[in-house]
């Protein structure tokens, strides 16, 4: 497959300008969103001070992130969607759409030979499918996803390898330049990645910071594949990911929008659609 989006990452996540590579959002916004994921909550006073602009400037800002359904604005600054206990948040998350994940998980899992090597990317509906692995699975489990490790726990007959690197608390999952040089160093059968929207003929993700580590991921498969539950179709997120043809196969839950599914098919992607 063509891995041509993932040959010069840092010059890549360093150049990307224009609109439709940064996807809605403004820098400064996009800054705004990954802090968040940080810290949970930040002041308006915070902000100003850190960009060198007008408490009406953030303002603006934060009014565009919170119509996006992407920030909560409260009183005195602004507090990301997901806080409180980290534990808790995530369960919150597994439970959302707890139906279509399952069936997405399901059509993953059928993919899988019992000896195969896979990796599973952070994130809930990946989660699901380290869930719904049979107790027979004797392949390998590469992750950097800490509830998908626990699970793994239970899964005796697997061999797990864990990607370290910096944990971030709210996607529970290692992250930075530790996890994407383990990555590199393995090779596995088939990347079954999560994503956060599809739209204009690519795929996002909330976070800026865990695009090099998706990346690393994918890079490190013979086959990878994009699942995505009906609810992320045409919706923007954060980050651009990569563009349909990084990836072979989509796994989603109900037929996507028609200008979706012609995009998918001229990058030659296959469309999975769980029953």
């Amino acid at each position: 497959m063509r891995r041509a989006d993932f040959r010069h990452v840092e010059q890549e996540e360093g150049e990307m300008s224009t609109a439709r590579e940064e996807g809605p959002l403004t820098p400064r916004q996009r800054t705004i969103l990954d802090e968040l994921g940080r810290r949970g909550f930040i002041s308006t006073t915070d902000l100003a001070e850190t960009f060198a602009v007008s408490d009406m400037t953030v303002r603006r800002d934060t009014r565009v992130l919170s119509k996006l359904g992407l920030v909560r604005v409260v009183h005195g600054g602004v507090s990301a969607l997901h806080t409180g206990g980290q534990n808790a948040d995530f369960a919150a998350r597994v439970r959302e759409d707890a139906d279509a994940k399952q069936r997405v998980a399901l059509a993953c899992v059928a993919m899988i030979g019992e000896r195969d090597a896979i990796i599973l990317d952070a994130g809930t509906t990946t989660y699901q499918i380290a869930q719904e692995l049979p107790a027979s699975f004797t392949g390998t489990i590469i992750t950097h996803s800490a509830p998908a490790i626990q699970r793994c726990l239970q899964l005796t007959a697997a061999r797990t390898i864990c990607l370290g690197g910096e944990l971030l608390l709210d996607s529970q999952a290692f992250n930075g330049p530790m996890t994407v040089s383990a990555a590199a160093g393995l090779r596995a059968k088939t990347a079954f990645i999560g994503v956060s929207g599809i739209h204009d003929e690519a795929f996002y993700i909330e976070r800026d910071v865990e695009r090099a580590t998706k990346i690393a991921l994918m890079n490190s498969a013979e086959q990878v594949v994009v699942v995505a539950t009906h609810q992320k179709m045409l919706r923007y997120a954060l980050a651009r990911l990569a563009a349909f043809d990084a990836a072979d196969v989509l796994v989603t839950d109900a037929p996507p929008p028609p200008e979706i599914e012609d995009a998918l098919g001229a990058a030659n992607v296959k469309l999975v659609v769980a029953a």
